[in-house]
């Protein structure tokens, strides 16, 4: 993750070469008048007294001038800043969506009915009811949801539901603008890194099948000690965004499952893998946030 600390120590290191000018630059000269391993890799450590007379390392390539040091160090700390502002911005938007793998399929769901109650929702997603009933007033309040009385539903556009089971007793709800926006950032690349950001335990998942593996539920479930029927929604969840899908072929070879290898695996159970995307987001955390490598 791009992070505010890493852009104060870049600005304070460019702040402490220009405040020691003097001194970098004569350890520099130093430096290109003596051998030493700093000519094979181009760089020289030295230590220096920070402004707030703290003392730092900094690492100085040793074929620029004492200005040059510190100006790379700047426009580093401002492209940085730039993306640090834009994924802010980004996770911003998931942001209304409650961190749980049910609220994501609530919202596919209701993409694809265009209305429905919590007590059905909760049939068709094999949720429980207590769980589906706050996490549809809370997304209603978001924005994400509008609530929908059910003596103005219109029968021909509940899909979940034969016509003549529209209840006059239920609370239908039914997919916002905002709602429908939010379902659009999550077909782009940007909207897909970010659910692993969003829910942290995708995260895990996804590098638990790209080091491993296909697995399934039941099995990632014992192993990383999680509830089995919120890792079964969280696989749910991750293939309606696009990044794990089913393993499609009977049997998975010893070279495909690293986790639990054997010669074979004849499937008993619903294995999924991870997809195109999900290798390019987990990557895409890998290269930009190293302290969620692990």
């Amino acid at each position: 993750m791009v992070s505010q600390a890493e852009i104060d120590r870049l600005r304070l290191e460019a702040d402490t070469i220009m405040t020691r000018y003097q001194q970098v630059e004569t350890a520099l000269q130093q430096a290109r008048s003596e051998s030493g391993d700093h000519w094979e890799t181009g760089e020289l450590l030295i230590t220096l007294d920070t402004p707030h007379e703290e003392t730092i390392e900094i690492t100085l390539n040793l074929h620029a001038d004492p200005a040059s040091n510190a100006q790379s160090r700047y426009e580093k700390a401002k492209n940085l800043k730039a993306e640090l502002e834009r994924e802010q911005e980004i996770v911003g938007q998931l942001a209304p969506l409650p961190v749980s793998p049910v609220a994501y399929l609530i919202c596919y769901h209701l993409d694809a009915v265009e209305g429905n109650y919590p007590r059905s929702m909760a049939g068709h997603l094999d949720a429980r009811r207590e769980q589906v009933d706050p996490l549809c007033e809370k997304m209603e309040t978001a924005g994400l949801l509008d609530r929908v009385e059910s003596g103005t539903v219109k029968q021909r556009r509940v899909k979940a539901k034969q016509a003549d089971e529209v209840r006059q007793h239920h609370t239908y709800y039914r997919l916002s603008r905002e709602g429908d926006h939010l379902l659009r950032f999550l077909d782009e690349p940007d909207g897909q890194r970010n659910v692993l950001r969003h829910l942290p335990d995708g995260h895990t998942l996804i590098q638990r099948l790209a080091r491993g593996g296909p697995d399934y539920p039941r099995m990632t479930a014992e192993e990383l000690n999680m509830e089995f029927e919120y890792v079964r929604h969280l696989y749910r969840a991750l293939r309606q965004v696009g990044l794990v899908t089913e393993y499609e072929g009977s049997t998975i070879k010893a070279t495909e499952r690293k986790l639990k290898p054997k010669d074979e695996t004849h499937r008993k159970h619903t294995y999924y893998v991870t997809t195109d995307c999900g290798n390019e987001a987990l990557q895409h955390l890998a290269d930009w946030h190293p302290e969620i490598r692990n």
